[in-house]
């Protein structure tokens, strides 16, 4: 007798790994315990979702499961944990998946599963973005009735010998993308015509719709971190075999720019699409609140070739960076570093704090590696928050074992970073701090008694912890002023200024100072200028100030907290509650705010008494 297929239905998902043999060659034993990690979390949810694994290959996982509603719900699950788990600072190897889920006959063998049904899958995950899901129609037909998931439909897709109809699940605006389909034949003419009016009809109702939520999705992540996109280089001249350097520079790039924090890079996977939708500039700005576009072209003729970069600011419609470089083709890996790392300096300096003092700054460093550290824990330092505190601690304690010896710029920070320990009451021996941190103010300026990153912070961490006096403190910062004021010296000086009851003086600086710096990231010197306003009985002058950044997400937890108040007093208390949610939710530290009230006695006992009105302070 002939053996008996056992057969069936089942819905099958695929899981691989983005680029692992790239991760594996950059650091073996990192990549796999990375992978180990990524496992433990999708094992977790195979068997919260009922999910069991029949065969692995590699770094890649197929498993069944018992409903196409718990694989797509299991799929979403692990590719969020995945993307929190790639955005903590304790990850080393940031692994993406892509993910397939197709429901159809397949065939049980030995304890594994074969078919089309398994075919198919493995062509949707090899047809998803990295980070993204892509399903066949006959999940989808069950899920989108029982989920509220947004889809993107792909049309009839043709891979190898297989033919199937998929969607992706948006888990992200960025992913929407577009994808020739194979064209159907043989369609009687009054269907295709009546599918023509029905679908445009349905499309007219569903662009506007999508337009709407896509605007709303985009207000929503509005944040004080500019937007970069790197176009994928576009190259010329190169065999077969080299075509993937083009590919490589883009990702190369798009992974050193995400070392800086106070910048927002959209996905490979982003890039690329925009690139085979031939998307206009406009189109890139409005639809994925791009602030600077990254462009480049590679020509290549025998082994001599030319790189060329651009960075586009989307807003002015103007080319701010232009960089050339001519190379032997065998540099390429050394050359797109240094490009990348030229890109980095640019933006960081530009956008992050300013021409003059992040050029400066930047001569300080012996690499950019040094210099990017730097940056990020400034950004940290700047939250005051205790987690920023403990990150920026870590970040200066990498600094240091960089530059070992007396260095005053790393000196600088350590007194700042002594400064918030004293604020946040993180004291083991208060008077061993104190004296540590009187010996660093002074050694600084005995070092270079011009320096005024160094005259600043004695001016401010003088009058505020070491009991020196308004005079000495103005003098520092008047010489600063001679000296020549940067983004963070006028910042300090409206807060020696405020301390000194100085108000229009005050304002006056900070002003300065936000007219200096091209982009507040965190809103640290705008926060500063609405507590120095507010304290000014200036509410207008703040409205006016914020405008609708007040909806940005990252929004300073001050702002809130006085926006929260003035709902209060105009009897908006849904408002006035709401604000003071996001207040809290952005880390606002009950303790410092009303201690930056503290010198003006009426304003704060109203502001407090205010806030207890709408909701319970912590």
């Amino acid at each position: 007798m002939p053996t008996e297929i056992d057969r069936k239905i089942a819905v099958i998902f695929v899981a691989d790994v983005v680029g692992y043999s790239k991760h594996m060659e950059k650091d073996e034993n990192a990549t796999i315990k990375s992978y180990n990690a990524c496992e433990t979390i999708l094992n977790k949810l195979l068997k919260k979702y009922k999910g069991s694994v029949f065969n692995t290959a590699g770094d890649s996982v197929l498993a069944e499961f018992p409903s196409a509603v718990n694989a797509v719900e299991c799929g979403v699950d692990f590719q969020n944990e995945i993307k929190k788990r790639n955005q903590s600072d304790k990850t080393d190897v940031k692994l993406e998946f892509r993910l397939g889920i197709n429901m159809g006959d397949v065939v049980k063998k030995e304890g594994n599963l074969i078919g089309d049904g398994v075919n198919i899958a493995a062509r949707l995950e090899a047809l998803a973005q990295p980070n993204g899901i892509t399903i066949s129609k006959s999940v989808y037909d069950f899920v989108v009735p029982k989920t509220k998931m947004t889809f993107n439909d792909l049309g009839v897709q043709k891979v190898k010998q297989n033919e199937f109809h998929a969607f992706d699940i948006l888990l992200d605006p960025s992913q929407k993308r577009t994808l020739k389909t194979k064209p159907k034949s043989n369609m009687p003419l009054i269907g295709a015509i009546a599918a023509a009016i029905v679908i445009a009809f349905v499309g007219v109702f569903y662009f506007n719709t999508l337009s709407d939520s896509d605007k709303q999705v985009a207000s929503s992540e509005t944040s004080s971190k500019p937007v970069i996109l790197v176009m994928p280089i576009e190259a010329s001249g190169l065999s077969e075999d080299q075509k993937g350097f083009a590919r490589g520079i883009t990702e190369s790039m798009i992974s050193t720019l995400s070392r800086y924090q106070a910048i927002k890079v959209l996905s490979s996977s982003t890039s690329f699409h925009a690139q085979k939708t031939e998307m206009l500039d406009n189109s890139i700005r409005d639809e994925y609140g791009v602030d600077y576009l990254i462009r480049g072209s590679m020509q290549v003729i025998g082994s001599n070739a030319r790189l060329n970069l651009e960075i586009t600011d989307l807003k002015s419609k103007a080319v701010s960076v232009s960089k050339k470089t001519d190379f032997q083709l065998q540099e390429i890996f050394k050359v797109q570093d240094e490009l990348s790392n030229e890109i980095l300096s640019e933006l960081s300096i530009n956008m992050g704090v300013g021409k003059g003092q992040g050029s400066d700054w930047a001569k300080q460093w012996k690499s950019m590696e040094g210099f990017t550290l730097y940056l990020n824990w400034r950004n940290e330092w700047r939250k005051f928050t205790k987690k920023g505190y403990i990150n920026s601690l870590r970040m200066l304690d990498e600094i240091k074992g960089l530059y070992p010896g007396e260095n005053v710029g790393i000196m600088n920070l350590e007194s700042w970073q002594l400064f918030q320990k004293l604020r946040f009451g993180i004291v083991d021996n208060k008077d061993n701090d104190l004296k540590r941190l009187t010996f660093l103010l002074n050694r600084t300026l005995d070092l270079e008694p011009t320096n005024v990153d160094s005259l600043a912070a004695r001016a401010l961490i003088g009058i505020q912890l070491l009991d020196r006096d308004c005079k000495d403190s103005l003098l520092d910062i008047k010489k600063t002023e001679q000296l020549g004021s940067t983004v963070d010296t006028l910042t300090i000086a409206g807060g020696v200024y405020q301390t000194c009851g100085e108000m229009k003086k005050s304002i006056k600086a900070i002003r300065n100072a936000l007219e200096l710096v091209p982009n507040d990231f965190g809103w640290f010197i705008t926060t500063n200028l609405v507590m120095a306003l507010y304290k000014d009985g200036q509410k207008d002058e703040i409205l006016k100030l914020i405008g609708d950044d007040i909806e940005a997400e990252d929004m300073g937890s001050f702002v809130l907290a006085i926006y929260a108040f003035l709902e209060q007093e105009n009897g908006n208390m849904d408002k006035a509650k709401k604000y003071l949610d996001r207040a809290k939710k952005n880390g606002l530290n009950l303790v410092r705010f009303e201690n930056s009230l503290k010198n003006h006695k009426e304003l704060h006992k109203k502001t407090i008494n205010g806030l207890k009105k709408i909701g319970e302070l912590e």
